[in-house]
């Protein structure tokens, strides 16, 4: 019998976090089962000029990735479940004043239907943007909590969780929550066991050799998005 498959969508620009969109991959890759396969797409612009065909993105920390597919191509047009990832403050600024590019252009149209919506650290900015966060309990990275204030119809959960999943919206935290809600998305989808398994095999059992807490920002590092007495200098 052939094996259903269920799509995930990670759309990538110039500026991502790496990990944002590296974690997830690597957690699904793990998570394919005997009645579902998890299949994982980096969607980017097409770009005729590349021998790939393809726009190589730059991560924040300067890393060169190559997209596996373009927006348009029909592997991309029907996620099961859509992963949006945070990037630099100078990349989500620019991707908020474009609403017509292709990036942005990609979330609105998918995010519409897709039957899960999720984000992780300020990916929420770019859902909440587009109006899809409105009457929902978010979470984000917490130096940008700030700026969801820009979105007064978007319920912060307070105490910065490392994840939140409210109807068919999971948002995520700070950067490494990412691998947390990934597991959480493998455990909906996959089934506990599945789950167990992938850790296992990730020897995910983190144990930090220090400790420290979270201190809570009251700016916004994206320039222009909340009243300027309060964009971080």
């Amino acid at each position: 019998m052939e094996k259903a498959q269920f799509v995930i969508t990670i759309p990538i620009y110039d500026g991502v976090d790496l990990m944002d969109i590296a974690a997830p991959r690597e957690i699904f890759s793990w998570a394919s089962n005997e009645l579902q396969e998890l299949k994982v797409y980096f969607v980017g612009e097409a770009d005729d000029r590349a021998p790939s065909g393809l726009k190589q993105v730059t991560t924040r920390d300067k890393l060169l990735i190559t997209p596996d597919v373009s927006f348009s191509d029909p592997e991309a047009q029907n996620p099961d479940l859509l992963w949006v990832p945070g990037g630099s403050p100078d990349a989500l600024q620019y991707e908020q004043a474009h609403l017509s590019d292709a990036l942005m252009t990609y979330i609105a149209e998918k995010g519409k239907t897709v039957p899960w919506l999720t984000s992780v650290c300020e990916g929420a900015i770019l859902l909440a943007k587009l109006g899809f966060l409105d009457g929902y309990e978010v979470t984000t990275h917490h130096s940008f909590y700030a700026c969801m204030k820009a979105f007064p119809k978007v319920k912060m959960v307070a105490d910065f969780p490392r994840y939140v999943k409210d109807r068919n919206r999971i948002t995520g935290g700070g950067i490494s929550a990412g691998l947390d809600m990934a597991f959480y998305i493998v455990e909906l989808i996959q089934g506990t066991q599945t789950a167990m398994a992938a850790q296992s095999t990730m020897q995910y059992y983190p144990v930090p050799p220090i400790q420290s807490s979270i201190v809570p920002s009251n700016c916004c590092p994206i320039k222009g998005m909340i009243p300027l007495t309060e964009d971080c200098k």
